[in-house]
């Protein structure tokens, strides 16, 4: 095959540098290399989480916006990757292409909210999965592809500026090292340190600078040495069948090596707690493992020279051998994570670094064998082609193809296990088998395929409690979705492993989830649920007459999971009154245009990622938007989950939406607390016997009093607190809003050491606000507001009980110690009645034992509350003292 050598003047011949300029030359490449990868990865974690906001968090969005990326990348080395490695100032074009990247991401700041925009009219509610497609991938596309096309063509910059100056040839190794390196410290920085302090705009303008100060090292670079390189031989056009064995190996490991990293994240969600910071752990140590590999592959080739081969028939075969072992040490992920936090103090850093090692054990050596694998394969089509952009589109492409294969095809369609075996075996594919050795090599690799198919090692991780069972399991595409029965027969909804979704056990209180915010409003006609669960608040919705009901999920199988749940209630199926959509709860919001009269949020898991945009100053001013002009929107939020700062936050950007809200409590649970906010356009009071004007419907009636909701009292005894109230336990909290996401970057904390107990949160929070009656109750006479208060001393009180004892250790005496704190509470409010019949039940099971007991048990709470006869009905039955 014929090389075409570009000539040049010969006044124009290179200065040649000494060996101590080249070393330091070569250093201060691979220290910009460093830089414009971490500004690269910098920009993708921006990019990807500012386009989510936009076009949701369906995979269809996901896979969109990283096939964007890929594409964009992959296109930039095609096209101008060959223009570069021939040119005689590559050093230039580099310093053009950092340039470009930080123009255009400054420009994005302002243009990406405008994009977003027009999403809600390209994907209208339930449009086609075509059209879904379609614009998650073109939009970003076309949005991101100034920037996209420009960084696709940095690493064919960097190799053509170092390539003349080394005598190993191995360019591609020591850039791609260097820039991957750089991407591991943006993608940890950018998480955990930049985001939080400065929010997603200024993160865009501090990787600009980084570009701006890139492409001034290169320009000085370049005159310190006063070297413009000869333009380095490249060869003349190949057919498509000729560059085919070359390009075709690097297609194949951009695909697999990818479609590793989104099985085993998959895999590892199962146990790992899903937060921003545990993606980008896992995100570090892929590209560490990467970056290794190609800096030994480098240091291989540096001490063997140019005339090495790579032994690549080797390093497919270790790939390959390295990806089933890191599937085998998955199987065992779950003990690992255990030992490791076991091991380790139970803070913050130490359940990160316990993440840590564990995405170490699945991650380093399969990509510390990708690495040195694809830096050898860059390299050859580098030698072979005149540079690397070719081999790099090749790859990149394979890569952008790999989260939509994996993701939505394989792991549904056959589980983990066997993806991953499928992926091993793949590798052969990648084999030149033309060498005894290569052909030993492949054998070997499906020897260790079937091994792992055999073995008995299992990917699926759900805790079933003892002398429980697993009744229903769905591998999907976003996530692993699981019905468990415990051993009282009790059903629970569980995604990727953990208790989140509710079940049969929590029915009351999800039911009350619906019947609070719908009694509140005087006449609900529509209502749109955010969130479905078990379906169970979607359910008692449907109590109400009437009312054309809306729910909107997130997960498909979570939806396919609601028969299993049918026995307490939920009558969903068939129910005309009654649609479900699959979607992402924020896109929907935006592109849907019919107002409604009550709006409820489900109980949202601040910390896990993704989730934090939910509690965004954007969303709730998009929700406003669609409330009819006496509507309300209720927030329900999980307390068990936020501490006290986080709790702030939210509050601090629900009133700067709804400047007249309200905080309810859904139950006097201290183990799982549950407040609402609720936000109105316009202010509201009640009538003191609001509930009894309200409902007239027999069903309605019916299904209140089976929650306890039968009872002005019990609907206004919830009442926490009102505007000022609310204003003044929030205080100067940050808003959290989109381009600053106080909520997703400090959410964690709880999720992996929490500094309290969900019940000291509550009784905390309980004593921080003092509600008001006659801010809540319309004209009411001073006797009810003053029984109010009353009833609100008493919860308060009861919840405080129920937090010592919860604390409490040991055998508790429940008659000489509980019972008459119940007594004391009803004495406060002979209207709290979550008091008062404890105590009855208590009296009945003394009775048996223990009659004389029983009945002056009895007589002090017949004192306490001398109007409800139960205490003295229950005495008639006693035998005479």
């Amino acid at each position: 095959m014929s090389q075409v050598q570009a000539s040049e003047p010969e006044s124009a011949a290179p200065q040649r540098l000494t060996l101590g300029q080249n070393a330091r030359t070569g250093i201060a490449i691979a220290l910009v290399a460093t830089l414009s990868g971490f500004a690269g990865l910098g920009y993708e974690i921006v990019w990807t989480r500012m386009l989510a906001v936009s076009l949701g968090h369906e995979l269809v969005a996901v896979l969109g916006v990283i096939s964007a990326l890929f594409g964009g990348l992959a296109l930039g080395s095609l096209l101008l990757g060959r223009a570069i490695a021939g040119s005689r100032r590559p050093a230039v074009w580099y310093a053009g292409l950092e340039l470009m990247i930080g123009a255009w991401a400054l420009v994005l700041i302002g243009a990406t909210p405008l994009f977003g925009d027009l999403v809600p009219a390209l994907v209208p509610v339930d449009a086609s999965a075509l059209r879904q497609w379609s614009v998650a991938f073109a939009l970003p596309f076309v949005l991101l592809l100034p920037a996209t096309l420009a960084m696709g063509a940095t690493l064919p910059a960097l190799e053509a500026v170092l390539a003349p100056r080394l005598a190993s040839g191995a360019a591609v190794g020591h850039v791609y090292a260097a820039n991957t390196f750089g991407a591991v410290a943006g993608t940890l920085a950018t998480a955990f340190l930049i985001i939080p302090a400065l929010g997603l705009s200024a993160t865009l303008v501090l990787c600009a600078v980084l570009n701006a100060v890139c492409a001034a090292a290169m320009l000085a670079v370049a005159r310190e040495s006063a070297l413009v390189p000869a333009a380095r031989p490249i060869r003349a056009p190949e057919t498509g069948s000729a560059s085919l064995p070359v390009l075709t190996p690097l297609f194949l490991t951009g695909l697999l090596g990818i479609g590793y990293e989104v099985l085993t994240v998959r895999v590892l969600s199962q146990i790992l707690e899903n937060t921003i910071y545990t993606f980008a752990v896992l995100l570090a140590c892929y590209l560490a493992g990467t970056a290794l590999g190609a800096a030994l592959y480098a240091r291989w080739r540096s001490l063997r020279g140019p005339g090495a081969d790579g032994s690549v028939a080797l390093l497919v075969t270790l790939t390959a051998l390295a990806c089933l072992a890191g599937a085998g040490l998955l199987g065992a992920s779950g003990q690992i994570l255990s030992a490791l936090k076991a091991a380790l103090p139970v803070t913050v850093a130490g359940r990160l670094s316990a993440e840590l090692a564990m995405a170490a054990v699945a991650f380093l050596p399969p990509t510390i064998a990708m690495g040195a694998l694809f830096t050898a394969l860059a390299q050859r089509a580098s030698d072979r082609l005149g540079g690397v952009g070719p081999g790099l589109a090749a790859n990149t492409l394979g890569a952008a193809l790999a989260p939509m294969l994996f993701g939505p095809v394989l792991l549904p369609l056959m589980g983990a296990k066997y993806a991953f075996a499928l992926l091993a075996a793949a590798y052969v594919l990648a084999l030149p088998l033309r060498s005894r050795a290569a052909l030993a090599g492949g054998g070997l690799t499906l020897a260790a395929t079937l091994a792992l198919v055999l073995a008995p090692v299992s990917l699926r991780f759900v805790q079933v409690p003892e002398g429980g069972a697993l009744e229903w399991h769905r591998d999907g595409v976003m996530a692993a979705v699981s019905v468990v029965r415990n051993a009282a027969g009790d059903r629970h909804l569980q995604v990727n492993n953990h208790f989140r979704m509710g079940g049969s056990a929590s029915m009351r209180s999800d039911h009350r989830q619906a019947h609070i915010p719908l009694l509140l409003h005087p006449n609900p006609r529509s209502a749109l649920f955010l969130g479905l669960g078990t379906g169970a608040t979607l359910s008692a919705a449907g109590d109400h007459p009437g009312l054309r009901i809306e729910g909107v999920e997130l997960v498909p199988e979570v939806v396919e999971s609601f028969p299993y749940f049918e026995r307490t209630p939920p009558r969903l199926a068939g129910n005309p009154d009654i649609r479900i959509h699959v979607a992402d709860a924020r896109r929907f919001v935006r592109a849907g245009t019919a107002p409604y009269d009550v709006i409820v949020a489900d109980l949202y898991h601040p910390s896990v990622d993704g989730s934090g945009a939910l509690y965004a100053r954007e969303h709730f001013a998009a929700i406003r938007d669609r409330l009819a002009p006496d509507g309300l929107f209720c927030q329900w939020l999980p307390l068990h989950q936020l501490n006290m700062e986080t709790l702030k936050v939210i509050v601090r950007t629900f009133l700067d939406v709804f400047p007249d809200t309200t905080a309810w409590l859904a139950q006097f649970s201290v183990e799982t607390p549950l407040v609402a906010l609720i936000g109105r356009r316009t202010p509201a009071t009640y009538p003191s016997d609001w509930v009894e004007r309200r409902v007239r419907d027999r069903a309605l009636a019916t299904g209140l009093k089976a929650v306890d909701l039968d009872g002005s009292f019990a609907l206004f005894g919830l009442h926490l607190a009102g505007p000022a109230d609310l204003a003044r336990f929030a205080g100067n909290a940050p808003l959290n809003t989109d381009d600053r996401p106080v909520v997703t970057a400090s959410a964690p904390g709880t999720a992996y050491a929490a500094s309290e107990r969900p019940a000291d949160r509550l009784v905390a929070l309980l004593a921080a606000l003092h509600p008001a009656p006659q801010t809540l109750l319309a004209g009411a006479d001073p006797a009810t507001q003053t029984r109010l208060a009353a009833y609100w001393k008493a919860r308060d009180g009861y919840i405080g009980m129920g937090a010592r004892a919860l604390a409490a250790k040991g055998p508790r005496d429940v008659i000489g110690t509980l019972a008459p704190q119940l007594i004391e509470l009803v004495r406060i409010s002979p209207d709290f009645d979550a008091a008062y019949a404890p105590v009855i039940a208590m009296a009945r099971q003394l009775a048996v034992t223990d009659p004389s007991g029983a009945r002056r048990l009895l007589e002090a709470l017949d004192r306490a509350n001398p109007s409800r006869p139960d205490a003295r009905r229950l005495l008639a039955q006693l035998p005479p003292a």
